[in-house]
């Protein structure tokens, strides 16, 4: 009969040990490092949300709130990121079901668009602004906000006409447009902006109300659109009186 080499036995289960010791300690690390990739993420997306650009000073957090910048005035306008990244779908249904990911939420337009960026949103970009949208969201965000416009997801001509002629044929109110302005418009056309490469609407603007309502329904290069449920044909009317008014100052 054999005899059992116990000290053999025990080296064996003693390094068996060790190598279970060694996995779960790699699994730690693995962990940590998934945690600080995620962590990272979030800091570089939250960096993209509020750097400015380069190009004309503006920045993501200018138009759309993450729950801390209600402060900026165009924040009232413009569709909150809390959620952003879990939304059907996004820009008017030009992004759907997984595209709204893959675009950032519709960000890959106003990185071009809106902040005139030259080149194209990087991956890393896009996956750090989806996380950044998931930090600071609660789950109970609707997956879908749907605006009021005819400027996407292809410009409504027919219906421009009709508003142009309505606004034409309204008076507008000066001293309610200025209140407007100061509101709105002020943000990017007023004396104060940091936004660049905008037209000053007291020097360099010589149009009427069908060139105003142009601009606030459709947008134009950097200029965002806005829907009728922001602003009213009354709305148009009165800011453009006031814009009339003191250009003839």
């Amino acid at each position: 009969m054999k005899k059992v080499n116990y000290s053999l036995i025990f080296l064996l289960f003693f390094f068996l040990f060790l190598s279970g010791c060694s996995k779960k300690e790699e699994n730690k690390q693995s962990a940590g490092n998934k945690d600080n990739t995620a962590s990272n993420l979030t800091s570089k997306g939250k960096e993209i949300f509020y750097t400015p650009s380069a190009e004309n000073n503006m920045k993501c957090a200018d138009c759309h709130s993450d729950g801390t910048n209600t402060n900026n005035i165009l924040t009232n306008y413009f569709s909150d990121i809390r959620g952003a990244d879990k939304r059907v779908s996004v820009y008017a249904g030009k992004f759907k079901g997984p595209e709204v990911k893959d675009n950032a939420s519709g960000a890959t337009i106003c990185w071009q668009k809106y902040l005139l960026k030259k080149t194209l949103m990087t991956d890393e970009e896009i996956y750090s602004l989806n996380a950044y949208y998931a930090s600071v969201s609660s789950g109970s965000e609707p997956t879908e906000i749907k605006i009021n416009n005819i400027a996407i997801p292809e410009p409504d001509k027919n219906k421009l006409k009709e508003e142009q002629s309505k606004i034409v044929s309204l008076k507008g109110d000066d001293k309610r447009g200025e209140e407007l302005f100061n509101k709105s418009c002020s943000a990017c056309h007023g004396e104060n902006s940091q936004i660049k490469k905008v037209p000053n609407l007291f020097k360099d603007f010589d149009g009427d109300a069908k060139s105003v309502t142009y601009m606030v329904r459709f947008g134009k290069k950097s200029m965002p659109f806005f829907g009728s449920d922001k602003f009213s044909t009354q709305d148009i009317a009165d800011i453009t009186a006031f814009i009339i008014k003191k250009n003839k100052k």
